[in-house]
């Protein structure tokens, strides 16, 4: 009695555990992706304000007055958003016969600006030749209307996965199916990078070149994947 009782025990406790594992037959893996195209609608420019001269007085009431006249017009601008960084001030020297001597200071700032007004910004570059160096200028998007691009391309992404999905029950003749696993991936492009002229980058020339079209941003490609698994 005792053995018959302990059997039929175990044969619950080995009944319920399998019933409690996963079924893992008859899974699909797969994967769907959407890509959306949008304009990049930022523009940032790179400057480097710097002066050079043989007494370091001289060279930073150079300096000064090149930084005060580019910050004055950059921050005059409400379109504009300014930021600076890499402030020094060093000696310059140079090398004849290998011995080391110094011909003076340098002083220079960086400074970043980035607007979504690239006529602005534009406008900016040609009225400050004489202060300013312009190093690069690129195009990306902003933050917002990139989180729009992915949300939308997610939709897109989820909503062929779904389809999908839903064509191959059809097709292997199940009723349906429940989705086991799902994952995201997200792929953007590089943003576009242009030199300064001494690298083949042509700023405005003059002033009244501002109202001319800035260069083309070009178009972003955001594409989201989705990998995933399907019971049927």
């Amino acid at each position: 009695m005792k053995k018959s009782r302990f059997a039929a025990l175990f044969l619950a406790a080995l009944t319920a555990a399998v019933q409690a594992e996963p079924l893992n037959y008859n899974v699909v893996e797969f994967a769907e992706s959407a890509t959306v195209s949008v304009p990049r609608d930022t523009m940032t420019a790179v400057f480097t304000v710097r002066a050079e001269a043989r007494e370091r007085e001289a060279a930073h009431r150079a300096f000064a007055a090149k930084m005060n006249a580019f910050s004055r017009r950059a921050t005059a601008d409400k379109a504009l958003e300014v930021s600076e960084a890499n402030r020094s001030s060093h000696p310059v020297y140079s090398y004849p016969d290998n011995k080391r001597v110094q011909t003076g200071w340098q002083e220079s700032i960086e400074y970043t600006v980035k607007s979504q007004d690239f006529a602005a910004l534009n406008r900016l570059i040609a009225q400050s030749q004489k202060d300013a160096e312009v190093q690069n200028t690129h195009f990306t998007l902003s933050p917002q209307k990139r989180n729009a691009a992915v949300d939308e391309a997610s939709r897109a992404a989820l909503l062929r996965f779904k389809d999908r999905a839903a064509a191959l029950a059809q097709t292997l003749g199940f009723p349906g199916y429940k989705i086991v696993s799902l994952k995201l991936g997200e792929l953007g492009d590089a943003p576009v990078i242009m030199m300064s002229a001494k690298a083949g980058y042509a700023a405005p020339m003059a002033a009244d070149s501002a109202t001319a079209a800035p260069p083309s941003p070009g178009i972003e490609e955001i594409r989201i994947t989705v990998n995933g698994s399907v019971q049927m």
